[in-house]
């Protein structure tokens, strides 16, 4: 069997050294080769880590062990990898018996432009074209014979279908894959903070340090957030507020559980949304978090969706995994069995 080790920014040599074993090849790499498959793929590092190769480990389909080393590891822990000494032992009965993978969704997320916000997503290849010179077939529209075009015809199907392929590919290297939580609004802003912290700092107490800092000059955005339903895009929140999260995940910043119901196999994103409150309420729902006490306060909206977009106005950050990822407005949604993930007994 052939693995490739992924190291964090802090790994070292000898974390990679205790999950090496008989019969396997366990190579070190900082990116996925796209002409390579290996057999599994090692993670030594933490949320911002497992971040940064979450697309081609989906698109692979490669199965995918991490191991905690870093200043946030709250992926790990969500999937039942609390310590370096549990990831051994999942990687030893996985090198043994292979039977203790299990598939995961991921979240997505799509920066939204004025084209798509607009509704015009499906381009018509054949837009222009005068019904005169045009008849219909089950291929598509196609150029009547009597308008001396038949021998441009294999020409333009062959131009649309590039055209959709381009466009198709552009769509992927769009889409950002998430593994816990995706939000704006107070969060973004603090993760903002946090990146300028030391990592011993981050990974000690850090988010705390960084809510306090920027609590005081904050002010809630204005957040639109739309649901689908049966095809159709309805508002459900449209309000100043505090945050909005969307998790895939239940839990992030050290084991906030900001979206505490979620489940990573069920095809659904948990939504929080906070509304606007004093900053003595917002302290005290902060220390809620850790338990999902929060849930039922009179000030969180909490609810479940497979796909939605959110709008700030001002214009927001949002943050993934702790990561920047772009502005608002964007869609976030799910990809269902996107990971296949080794785990523990």
């Amino acid at each position: 069997m052939r693995a490739v080790a992924l190291l964090g920014p802090v790994a070292k040599g000898h974390d990679v050294r205790q999950f090496e074993v008989a019969g396997v090849n366990l190579f070190t790499g900082n990116e996925l080769d796209p002409t390579d498959q290996p057999d599994a793929a090692l993670i030594f590092g933490g949320d911002g880590t497992m971040h940064r190769h979450l697309g081609g480990l989906a698109l692979k389909q490669i199965p995918t062990l991490i191991v905690p080393l870093g200043s946030a590891n709250d992926f790990a822990h969500s999937i039942g990898i609390e310590s370096v000494e549990q990831a051994l032992a999942a990687w030893r009965r996985f090198c043994v018996s292979g039977d203790n993978t299990h598939c995961i969704d991921l979240g997505t997320i799509e920066p939204l432009d004025e084209r798509s916000q607009s509704g015009d997503e499906d381009h018509v290849p054949w837009q222009g074209e005068s019904l005169e010179s045009l008849h219909f077939v089950p291929d598509g529209p196609q150029r009547d014979p009597s308008s001396g075009a038949r021998e441009e015809l294999g020409g333009r199907i062959m131009q649309s279908q590039l055209r959709r392929l381009a466009d198709a590919e552009r769509e992927a290297a769009r889409t950002v894959f998430f593994g816990a939580i995706a939000g704006t609004g107070l969060d973004a802003a603090v993760n903002r903070r946090t990146l300028k912290q030391s990592r011993w700092l981050r990974a000690h107490g850090g988010y705390v340090v960084a809510l306090l800092q920027v609590l005081g000059g904050f002010r809630p955005p204005h957040i639109t957030l739309s649901v689908e339903v049966d095809g159709r895009w309805e508002t459900r929140v449209d309000q100043p507020g505090f945050l909005i999260a969307a998790g895939n995940g239940p839990q992030y910043g050290h084991g906030m559980r900001l979206t505490h119901e979620a489940r990573m196999d069920d095809g659904l994103l948990e939504l929080c949304f906070v509304r606007t409150l004093s900053k003595p309420r917002l302290l005290r729902l902060f220390r809620a978090v850790y338990s999902g006490a929060h849930i039922g306060m009179k000030e969180v909206e909490y609810f479940r969706a497979a796909r939605v977009r959110i709008q700030t106005d001002p214009v927001a950050e949002v943050f993934a995994d702790g990561e920047y990822i772009c502005r608002s407005p964007v869609e976030i949604g799910v990809r269902r069995n996107a990971l296949r993930v080794i785990v523990g007994g």
